[in-house]
């Protein structure tokens, strides 16, 4: 019994696996395969490993500029998301008053208004503010969507501390402010984790708000750059998917890195809470 259920789950893994990783198959065959190639056979291996898409794509694209814009865009807003998070998480587990919990309802209110809805007020605001074709319009967008998450990981995972442990320090002397930095926050490694991953992850990957707030070449991102491989009469499949793998490759290597925390952070912020 037990052998056909783990055979059961396998299987069912296995197949999971394969409709997840399908798209990346077919990303990398269309990166190393010419039009004609994708053409006569979509779905076949390609005769010779052909790195020429990458290559024309990295000349063509500016592929150093638009990775140096996600590394900034994406590094802030996920620094901002970790310092604002953490801190109000922390203040409002170990708050008393309704206040506090007036505050976390407002947080977690803000993750029930899709993007879409505040696309229109955030792109007048930002032409109204001069936060348009530069960094800081999107990092503080970024940081204000993000924070609404993290406050619910944070408050969660704070409130299964032990109180014993802040007094104890607090009775040695120390102040909230060196509670937080020297206790707290080595606690809040695992939840920590999952906010930076999960946040990583979107904001790298994002198309919309680039979309609307970045017209100049110098500051667009990854994935912005690779919509201008599709033209209104024509578009190279081949250079857009070769451009797409090039993005993925770093947010493939950190997600590897750091995905033993993400099950661990999600399950310890979720019982606690």
């Amino acid at each position: 019994m037990m052998k056909s259920k783990r055979m059961f789950v396998f299987i069912a893994v296995s197949i999971a696996a394969l409709i997840f990783l399908f798209p990346l198959y077919v990303a990398l065959l269309m990166a190393l395969k010419s039009a004609k190639q994708t053409f006569e056979s979509f779905y076949a291996l390609p005769p010779s490993l052909d790195l020429a898409n990458f290559v024309h794509a990295w000349d063509t694209s500016k592929f150093p500029t638009a990775f140096l814009n996600s590394v900034i865009v994406t590094t802030i807003s996920v620094a901002l998301i970790l310092i604002v998070s953490a801190l109000s998480g922390y203040a409002i587990a170990r708050g008393n008053k309704p206040l506090y919990s007036f505050f976390f309802l407002l947080f977690l209110s803000g993750m029930m208004v899709p993007f879409q809805v505040t696309m229109l007020p955030l792109y007048q605001l930002g032409k109204s503010l001069g936060l348009l074709n530069n960094h800081w319009g999107m990092m503080l967008i970024y940081g204000g969507f993000g924070v609404q998450s993290g406050v619910l990981f944070f408050t969660g995972f704070v409130r299964g501390i032990s109180r014993e442990i802040e007094e104890a320090a607090r009775i040695d002397g120390c102040s909230t402010p060196g509670i937080f930095v020297r206790i707290i926050m080595p606690l809040l490694k695992p939840v920590t984790a999952t906010v930076l991953v999960l946040n990583a992850l979107y904001i790298w990957n994002d198309f919309l708000l680039p979309l609307l707030y970045l017209q100049k070449k110098e500051y667009r991102t990854i994935p912005l750059q690779q919509y201008f491989f599709f033209g209104q009469y024509s578009s190279d499949l081949n250079l857009a998917f070769a451009y797409a793998v090039m993005g993925l490759i770093p947010i493939i290597i950190f997600f590897l890195f750091m995905q033993r925390f993400i099950v661990k952070g999600i399950a310890a912020g979720a019982i606690k809470g």
